[in-house]
């Protein structure tokens, strides 16, 4: 990888715990990542509208891929601001932000794909780390510390991502054969992704409960449009970065630095314990990432 593209993927890193973090000190709802989906599809609509007006033609098959990965962002979303509100970042963070490699890893194994044993082992270490993070001491494990809600809702949150990741991919490739440019197709796919997930998340505002949190959430609309940014220019970043290096598979190591970047921001910023097993298992999952990424 060039200086550049290292420099690129480091500063999405540090953007998508970022956001994450941001996301959290706001007391995160649906509503709020609906707002902020939505905010960030609109600020992309100049380039939706360019993209519709060329003379291509997408099949249906892409609509209904894009519906239901705006489904699984929304799910994702969802579950993401129902775990931080009950646990900390750095519980949440690593196990919402590991758990989809070792899930997508799973599905290649069993759709009869040979994986090495480093990836296996790399799997191991995540799913270690994974185990430690909600510990408060080595000395007080039980198996209740990890049915707790926040840890509970990470894993929704990282089924959501394993099933919008695995949907992106038929998607893009649907994309790909409209000869468009690949900046310009991961643009237009972006602002549609962040349309759809947002209009998902607007079906928690139709009951009353709902309607009152999206109109506390409207009052806190700009640290919202700030977060649906920082959403969308986290992937932008990565996607600029591809195109600057031949294995993207170093790209997709270099990110998992956002897992010891948000469990220490999150003890910098908000002041959460930085219990031993916390900071040992987010090492781990790191590490075990790196492992399962340099296939």
């Amino acid at each position: 990888m060039s200086i550049f593209a290292v420099v690129l993927v480091v500063i999405s890193a540090v953007i998508h715990a970022s956001w994450n973090l941001l996301g959290k000190s706001r007391t995160p709802t649906p509503a709020f990542f609906g707002l902020a989906s939505l905010g960030a599809g609109i600020l992309l609509s100049p380039v939706l509208v360019y993209v519709l007006n060329l003379p291509i033609s997408l099949p249906m098959t892409f609509w209904w891929l894009l519906l239901v990965s705006g489904f699984c962002q929304m799910v994702y979303m969802a579950a993401l601001a129902l775990a931080y509100q009950q646990a900390d970042v750095g519980v949440v963070y690593p196990i919402a932000r590991a758990l989809p490699v070792l899930m997508v890893a799973v599905i290649t194994a069993l759709f009869g794909q040979s994986l090495p044993v480093s990836v296996w082992i790399g799997m191991v270490v995540v799913t270690l780390g994974c185990l430690l993070v909600p510990l408060v001491t080595f000395k007080q494990w039980h198996w209740r510390a990890y049915t707790q809600l926040g840890c509970l809702w990470a894993l929704v949150a990282a089924i959501g991502t394993a099933g919008y990741s695995v949907i992106d991919k038929s998607a893009l490739n649907i994309l790909a054969a409209t000869g468009l440019p690949s900046w310009l197709m991961a643009m237009f796919y972006l602002g549609a992704q962040f349309l759809a997930t947002g209009c998902w998340l607007s079906l928690f505002s139709v009951p009353r409960s709902g309607r009152k949190e999206f109109a506390k959430v409207w009052q806190d609309r700009k640290i919202a449009l700030v977060t649906g940014v920082m959403m969308g220019g986290t992937y932008g970043l990565v996607l600029f970065a591809m195109t600057l290096t031949d294995n993207v598979s170093y790209i997709v190591a270099l990110r998992q630095l956002s897992i010891p970047v948000g469990v220490a921001l999150g003890i910098w910023l908000l002041k959460e314990p930085s219990h031993r097993p916390r900071v040992i298992g987010a090492a781990l999952v790191c590490m075990g990432l790196m492992a399962v990424s340099l296939r």
